[in-house]
């Protein structure tokens, strides 16, 4: 359920002063410190202090949940073991853990892990993944990674649709760990991680009184079960499709064999030519987007992905699962 979340707290100045002295450090040296003498306890923790902005001292705290507690899946069960993780860091910090009760989430990551277990599974998936939807909203696609300056970097094994408020990620999980030579963990392995990044601007739009669906900027409010799998509907279904992938001489063995009539089952013949000879927008230039919809329904309706496996990629199956089947729809 839960990755990684970033928050912050409001502090005060005399709260830095003290503890440079019981540290013996200046306070842009805290997660040096921190890491250095903590880390073997609080795995997973990143720390800064400033006062940039507005004048207002802050700690802010980004926090790799799975690191911290030290589980792979985190569940609204485990907001408790949580927060009292995060108040321990506190204690440590300050001497109380008061400020808990004032913290601000900025932005939350919740993944969804599915095992692939071939490699030639997960590479003909991501392959597939490239061909959705350039833009949904206000999503828009990138092959790629995003880097620290926020600039998108061309990587074949992620694919994002963002926005300043939301993010949808599909990526191997393996293969970015091997792209930062960074070791792979056993719950990481040949697993496919997709992931709803919630931002600050959706963040602080869900906390206007005015907008009449309202959560507190709290990690609890965002920890719960229901609250993550409409995320992931709202954000995920619309982009991703039902159905198994198909190669297209499978597909119109299943849409032949079909109750639908010929004329549905020629237009939907040609849809998926049409998709498979560029991406799912193709079908767009020559329909509406209610005919397109119509299309992508029944589809559905018969189990199948609109994006069909193609018919020359090296040793691909006939069919292959929906990673999302189980979860999204």
């Amino acid at each position: 359920m839960i990755h990684t979340i970033k928050l912050y707290f409001p502090i005060e100045y005399y709260e830095v002063m003290d503890l440079q002295k019981r540290f013996n450090i200046i306070y842009t040296q805290l997660n040096d410190y921190f890491a250095n003498y903590y880390d073997g306890k609080f795995k997973g923790g990143t720390l800064q202090i400033s006062n940039k902005g507005n004048g207002q001292w802050k700690l802010y705290m980004f926090i790799d949940a799975i690191l911290l507690l030290g589980k792979s899946d985190i569940m609204e069960d485990n907001y408790i073991s949580l927060e009292q993780e995060i108040m321990n860091i506190l204690w440590i910090l300050f001497k109380h853990f008061l400020h808990f009760k004032h913290h601000i989430l900025q932005r939350i990551d919740y993944r969804y892990d599915v095992v692939v277990e071939e490699k030639l599974h997960r590479d003909i998936l991501l392959h597939l993944y490239q061909k959705l939807t350039k833009s949904h909203r206000y999503q828009k696609k990138y092959i790629g990674k995003l880097d620290a300056e926020g600039v998108f970097q061309k990587y074949e094994t992620t694919v994002y649709h963002s926005s300043k408020s939301v993010q949808a990620v599909v990526y191997s999980k393996e293969e970015e760990r091997l792209f930062k030579k960074e070791e792979i963990q056993e719950y990481e392995k040949n697993v496919l991680r997709f992931e709803v990044r919630i931002l600050q601007d959706h963040i602080n739009y869900m906390a206007r009184q005015d907008k009449g669906n309202y959560r507190p900027k709290k990690l609890k409010e965002y920890m719960k079960e229901d609250v993550y799998r409409n995320y992931f509907r709202k954000y995920m279904s619309p982009i991703y499709h039902p159905g198994e992938f198909y190669k297209i001489e499978e597909a119109r063995k299943r849409i032949r064999n079909s109750s639908l009539s010929d004329s549905n089952k020629n237009k939907l013949i040609e849809f998926l030519k049409q998709v498979s000879s560029h991406s799912i927008d193709t079908p767009l230039k020559s329909m509406t987007k209610a005919t397109f919809r119509n299309r992508l329904e029944m589809l559905s309706q018969l189990g199948i992905n609109p994006i069909p496996i193609p018919k020359n990629y090296p040793k691909a199956p006939n069919t292959l699962s929906n990673p999302l089947d189980k979860f999204l729809w």
